[in-house]
């Protein structure tokens, strides 16, 4: 599979029905909120957290291209275990399968139905679907399990990203790892207020950070 076509076309070839379910989910948002927009409409179904509905299908997940250059810098190892917190429909967890599939992977996603469609479409890749589960990364009981990568996309409300990197931290006092940032919220906050995160590399939409 040529992971730099459209990212669009490869789920439709790995049999992802993500316009469909976002669809039905902005039409929930809208019986709730006719007059919303994005900013609202996720917060408004899912008890306050900011899970992006009303948003182009491709903006609230990261293209297979940039998922493909991210993992070819971390230079992964047959035993190492990737976390992707925010994983919405599980693209990084079809991409690790298909080239590292020695490498250990769980995703974590908030909104039910993606996680459902994502556990559908696993199966059907042959991916055990347990590795990707519904999990609200705000609750103050969310602890992150030990891994040697992270990666964070700019899942919700800027609090609850910070939250997030603090319970990071904590996870540093045992062990190292890298985190990969993707968007302006995570990246603004480790360079602003969490230091011990290093950049060995960037790009337009993303960093990856070790210490």
């Amino acid at each position: 599979m040529d992971w730099y076509e459209s990212s669009t076309d490869i789920d439709k070839l790995l049999g992802f029905r993500v316009s469909e379910i976002e669809r039905c989910l902005l039409e929930k948002a809208r019986t709730i909120s006719p007059g919303g927009n994005h900013h609202i409409w996720g917060s408004l179904l899912h008890e306050g957290n900011q899970t992006w509905v009303g948003l182009h299908p491709e903006t609230i997940q990261t293209p297979y291209s940039e998922l493909l250059r991210m993992t070819e810098k971390l230079e992964l190892r047959a035993g190492e275990k990737v976390i992707d917190l925010g994983a919405g429909y599980g693209r990084l967890g079809i991409l690790l399968h298909r080239l590292h599939p020695r490498v250990k992977f769980h995703g974590i996603e908030y909104v039910p139905e993606r996680v459902a469609e994502g556990r559908r479409v696993y199966q059907l890749q042959g991916l055990d679907p347990d590795t990707l589960s519904i999990g609200d990364l705000t609750r103050e009981e969310f602890t992150p399990e030990p891994a040697d990568h992270y990666f964070v996309y700019d899942f919700g409300k800027v609090p609850h990203i910070r939250h997030l990197l603090q319970k990071l931290s904590r996870v540093a006092d045992s062990r190292k790892f890298t985190v990969t940032g993707r968007g302006k919220g995570i990246r603004s906050l480790i360079s602003h207020e969490f230091p011990w995160l290093t950049p060995f590399y960037e790009e337009e939409n993303f960093s990856i950070y070790s210490f």
